[in-house]
């Protein structure tokens, strides 16, 4: 069976995780700037207009894909497992295996030939007492209980993105991650 084709783009790509410090006007900001957008997870409903939703997880798929099914227009994409209609992508042969949805949002924005990538809502971190801007995810789902160990994964992303010219700015307003430049979201749009 032949994988579906990886996207195709050029320039900027902003990947918009689920980060507690992302918001809603975040995610119009980016709509009107019209650059290709990667959402993960449940950002999917604060940006159903987004080009692709990557999610990592099959048991999210499982929880959510009636949902993604009804109200999100771009591609559904997955690394790997059950993904109840995503696509199953694969990536460039110098990419691991992503360990998050977050991680597997840039590879799959740098392996589509994305110049550029912005991040919002890369908290990687509980900012204000909350794992996510959309709340905790229901039972049996985690809620980021190998958050310390992600900076250690995005560093890899970043030492990957170096070799290969690309540029990764994190435009989060609350972040753990210290290996990529910080930039505020008007100065990359």
């Amino acid at each position: 069976m032949k994988r579906p084709e990886r996207p195709s783009w050029s320039g900027t790509v902003v990947c918009l995780a689920s980060g507690p410090s992302l918001t809603a006007e975040d995610a119009e900001k980016v709509r009107a700037a019209g650059h290709p957008v990667i959402v993960t997870n449940t950002t999917f409903r604060l940006a159903p207009w987004a080009d692709v939703l990557f999610g990592m997880d099959s048991k999210w798929w499982k929880e959510y894909h009636k949902e993604v099914a009804s109200v999100f227009t771009g591609r559904k994409c997955a690394y790997a497992g059950q993904s109840f209609g995503a696509e199953m992508l694969s990536l460039a042969p110098w990419f691991p295996r992503p360990l998050n949805s977050g991680e597997g949002a840039i590879m799959l924005a740098m392996a589509g030939g994305a110049k550029r990538v912005v991040l919002l809502g890369f908290d990687c971190q509980a900012t204000g007492g909350k794992m996510h801007h959309h709340g905790d995810h229901p039972k049996p789902l985690g809620n980021g209980a190998s958050i310390k160990k992600w900076p250690k994964y995005f560093a890899g992303v970043a030492k990957n993105a170096a070799r290969h010219g690309i540029v990764i700015q994190n435009a989060s307003r609350s972040t753990a991650l210290t290996c990529f430049p910080r930039v505020t979201l008007e100065e990359v749009l």
